[in-house]
């Protein structure tokens, strides 16, 4: 099964020991971010002057997309910080009802609260996509496509799928595939150094 740039970038949030995701709100932005780069991979939206137009009508193949897209085209333009920042948590539970429709996650009952949470049904297929993102940072640039260069990108500027000193190792290397993927990238990172902010002063 061909999975969306947002489907892989949850599985590669959820590779932690329990093969779930641990911050939401976190996790929301970079699935946000990768709807938008999804999208503007296919053809179906482009940037106009900074902002992010619908360019192409029709169903992309995926319910998620095809929302997201049905909104930007009812709303017209969007920055895309906004589109990304937008809706986050809406987005996030229909990619969560789209995957454990697809059999990749299933309801938990953990033990000491009996809280229902999400985890995978395969914790190989967070694997897989950290090797993706692993195989982006360490192969010639002209042998990664655009999909494992966007999730590579993407995953740095949340801060997800691997430690960020192995991030800060390969700056260099993730400009160029962030260039490759696009605006949300940028747009991704500043909303989150913006939450980690807000969090941090709220501690002191």
């Amino acid at each position: 099964m061909k999975l969306s740039l947002p489907a892989r970038a949850y599985l590669l949030a959820c590779g932690g020991a329990k093969g779930r995701i641990s911050d939401r709100r976190r996790v929301a932005l970079l699935v946000r971010a990768a709807v938008a780069t999804d999208l503007l991979q296919r053809g179906r939206l482009a940037d106009q002057s900074g902002k992010a137009g619908v360019t192409g009508r029709g169903p992309t193949g995926d319910l998620l997309l095809d929302d997201v897209l049905a909104n930007l085209a009812e709303d017209g333009p969007r920055p895309w910080r906004s589109l990304v920042r937008r809706d986050g948590a809406d987005t996030l539970k229909s990619l969560e009802l789209q995957l454990v429709a697809a059999g990749l996650l299933r309801e938990h009952t953990t033990r000491l609260l009996g809280r229902s949470v999400l985890e995978l049904t395969d914790p190989a297929a967070a694997h897989r996509e950290q090797d993706r993102v692993e195989a982006a940072l360490r192969d010639p640039v002209s042998e990664v496509d655009s999909g494992d260069a966007a999730l590579a990108a993407l995953a740095a500027a949340a801060g997800i799928g691997a430690p960020r000193r192995d991030f800060r190792a390969n700056s260099a290397r993730l400009n160029e595939l962030a260039g490759r993927a696009g605006p949300a990238v940028p747009a991704l990172r500043r909303l989150v150094r913006r939450q980690r902010a807000v969090r941090s002063g709220g501690h002191g």
